[in-house]
């Protein structure tokens, strides 16, 4: 069973989306756990985690670069602590569903204050354990924003277009058009995640 992580600018649906997806899956009788950002250590990755997101997510000014670098180590320990110690085995026997993960930070590190580089932020990335399946909800700003106002057109603009970018640059990630209807948005990714269990 895949490693699943949903990614979206404010506005796209990614929590109604993983809600509706897990409803479905439920159906096939597997365990499901879900996850938001970051593993916690020792943390429960119960169905209804809590996923909740800041109200003004570029209201705090970032870190500085030492700060933002502790930051990183802090992110790749829990990541691989909470690997190793459930989330690898979960992924093996039923679905593990993150909303946004550790690659989220290089789209928009306003979001998580990270003041650092950037390739630092790439190289730690690629080290920590990565999804077996991405989804991006796409959508165009003037949508996004119709549905939340959280962050400011400009951003909406960067963010997409950063997103946009990473997905041009790995296999499994795919763009999902979340104007669509949620149910045609949850049967694509299920049509994705069938192909990939299928491979395996």
């Amino acid at each position: 069973m895949p490693f699943i992580a949903i990614l979206g600018c404010d506005g796209s649906g990614k929590s109604t989306v993983i809600k509706k997806l897990t409803e479905q899956l439920l159906d096939q009788n597997l365990s499901i756990r879900i996850g938001h950002w970051r593993p916690r250590i020792g943390g429960t990755y119960a169905i209804n985690a809590d996923k909740s997101a800041a109200e003004h997510p570029h209201a705090a000014a970032p870190r500085g670069p030492i700060s933002s670098i502790l930051k990183l180590c802090w992110l790749g320990l829990n990541w691989w602590v909470e690997w190793l110690r459930v989330l690898r085995r979960q992924a093996n026997t039923g679905y593990l569903i993150f909303d946004r993960f550790h690659t989220d930070l290089l789209v928009d590190p306003i979001r998580y204050r990270y003041g650092g580089s950037r390739r630092l932020a790439k190289i730690f990335s690629r080290l920590m354990p990565q999804p077996d399946l991405v989804i991006y909800l796409d959508a165009p700003p003037e949508v996004l924003l119709s549905r939340k106002r959280e962050v400011t057109e400009e951003a909406l603009n960067i963010a997409r277009k950063s997103y946009l970018e990473l997905c041009a640059e790995h296999d499994n990630y795919h763009v999902l058009d979340t104007t669509e209807s949620i149910d045609v948005v949850v049967s694509n990714i299920r049509t994705k995640v069938n192909a990939y269990v299928r491979k395996q």
